[in-house]
């Protein structure tokens, strides 16, 4: 229960506010701008109307990661109710399982406003929608709980400026994995490699969540491509909030 109650209080405080409806009604006016992209191209208007549709989808769902994950930890601290929070019987885990689900509630509402949009986009131009692009964005909303995660580990270690210089470093390397590796691979002489390796196998492969491309171009994909991509999201979710958890039951909150 007070993993519950955390969760739905932190879900209104984040729902309230101010810079995240900001972020989310910026990002469904830039899918409402697709259409006047999708107008300056050749004969693939439709197609640019996805692709950017799911492309504003990611990015803002980073920015809402970014700083609602960041300030949310930040925020209790400096209002120190974090502080009474902890005073009460309740173990430092169930408090940041119960951020990070708030958190992920206020996700999926953002997640499912900016699909809707997307799809109805798609069905005045298009005339029908596009079913195929949900696997894209159950894969967008797991890629921003997983950045999520880490936005929360990071404000446990660092100051503010500093976990979402982090969290968007992380991010940018997450999608140059595969690149990482085929340098490597390439130029196996070269230094560094131990670094570069380090990044490789501690750094999550965002790109195995990417499924934009796939879908807009009609890229017949495996069935259990969304199940494996989901299971692997999912492992490092829950290896980062047990990181968390262990840093969190170390600051002294009393």
């Amino acid at each position: 229960m007070s993993v519950l109650t955390i969760a739905m209080n932190t879900f209104r405080e984040s729902i309230r506010n101010r810079v995240m409806i900001n972020i989310l009604l910026f990002a469904v006016g830039l899918i409402l701008l697709s259409i006047v992209l999708g107008e300056w191209s050749l004969g693939e208007q439709i197609k640019v109307i996805k692709d950017f549709g799911l492309s504003a989808m990611s990015i803002f769902g980073l920015l809402i990661a970014i700083f609602i994950g960041i300030r949310l930890m930040v925020q209790e601290l400096e209002q120190r109710t974090i502080y009474l929070i902890a005073s009460k019987p309740i173990r430092r885990w169930e408090i940041v399982l119960g951020k990070y689900s708030g958190l992920a509630l206020t996700l999926i509402v953002n997640v499912i406003l900016m699909a809707v949009t997307l799809l109805v986009v798609n069905l005045i131009i298009e005339g029908r929608i596009d079913l195929g692009l949900l696997p894209a964005v159950f894969l967008i909303y797991i890629e921003i709980l997983l950045i999520v995660a880490f936005a929360l580990f990071f404000s446990s270690l660092m100051s503010p400026q500093l976990s979402a210089l982090a969290t968007l470093i992380l991010y940018m390397l997450g999608h140059l994995t595969n690149f990482l590796y085929e340098y490597i691979r390439v130029f196996p002489d070269k230094g560094f490699h131990w670094l570069l390796k380090g990044i490789y196998y501690i750094v999550p492969n965002l790109e195995k969540l990417n499924l934009k491309m796939a879908v807009v171009d009609h890229v017949p994909q495996p069935p259990h491509v969304v199940a494996w991509a989901t299971a692997y999201g999912l492992c490092y979710i829950v290896i980062v909030l047990i990181l968390t958890a262990a840093v969190f039951n170390k600051k002294d909150l009393k």
